[in-house]
């Protein structure tokens, strides 16, 4: 499991690159279309800036890597089920996000490296359970408790972007 581990904040940034390059660009380009079809993403991104939204990206790397130091140099099963669960609801929101593009019709910015790191990952963690001798229970546990902490993080994480780009007056609704 150990030769795994880092793949997770490698997956994450390459996934939340294409984020950080397009959906401030997509976001302003699709402001009518969201209005009438999804008023409810407009208001949830209302204070957005490019730059509040990569400062978002960067505190969930730093999580996705202290999950990652912690299963590799921790010494417990506990942070090795634990980083299990963040990459389970990881490999989830890949999920979410191709749905999201099929909801809309049209190409958002995460599709494309969703689809790729959709696999890698459903592999990864088929590999993981494979060698390791975690029972079902204490899997399904860890990656409802690892999409816990990731929901809970990514309401923190939209948080900073409000909260950066109401401070430095940036908005690309402006």
């Amino acid at each position: 499991m150990e030769k795994y581990i880092w793949l997770f904040p490698i997956l994450f940034i390459f996934h939340d690159m294409e984020e950080i390059i397009g959906f401030g660009i997509w976001l302003q380009r699709n402001q009518k279309m969201l209005a009438k079809r999804y008023p409810f993403i407009l208001k949830t991104y209302e204070d957005f800036s490019t730059e509040g939204f990569a400062l978002a990206v960067f505190e969930e790397l730093i999580v996705c890597i202290a999950f990652s130091a912690l299963a590799l140099y921790g010494n417990a099963e506990f942070f090795k089920l634990l980083w299990l669960g963040g990459f389970i609801a990881c490999t989830l929101h890949f999920v979410i996000h191709i749905g999201q593009s099929i909801l809309v019709r049209q190409y958002i910015p995460s599709l494309i490296t969703s689809i790729i790191c959709l696999p890698i990952s459903i592999w990864i963690i088929s590999e993981c359970i494979s060698i390791s001798r975690y029972k079902i229970g204490e899997m399904v546990l860890f990656g409802l408790m690892g999409i816990l902490v990731v929901f809970l993080n990514l309401k923190f994480a939209q948080s900073l972007i409000g909260k950066f780009t109401r401070k430095t007056g940036v908005n690309i609704h402006s």
